[in-house]
């Protein structure tokens, strides 16, 4: 069975999915402070997102001014 990987632009997933992503990737984040993590992506101005189905396969999280540099924080 198929199962396309699809992005989305700036659709923040729920902080819990954002968690279990970087605990099972093994990226060095503080997963463990749940409001930290809400606020790096409340506050991030760019964020892409990918999806298999309905579980979040992965992310990106940059902060950019749109015209002229990206810089990217978080990719798991």
């Amino acid at each position: 069975m198929d199962h396309p990987i699809h992005y989305k632009t700036n659709d923040l997933p729920p902080t819990e999915s954002i968690i279990d992503l970087y605990d099972s990737s093994g990226i060095n984040r503080p997963t463990t402070d749940y409001e930290r993590i809400q606020q790096m992506y409340a506050q991030s101005n760019l964020v892409i997102t990918a999806w298999q189905d309905t579980r979040l396969v992965g992310i990106a999280r940059s902060l950019t001014d749109f015209c002229y540099c990206c810089y990217l924080s978080d990719l798991a």
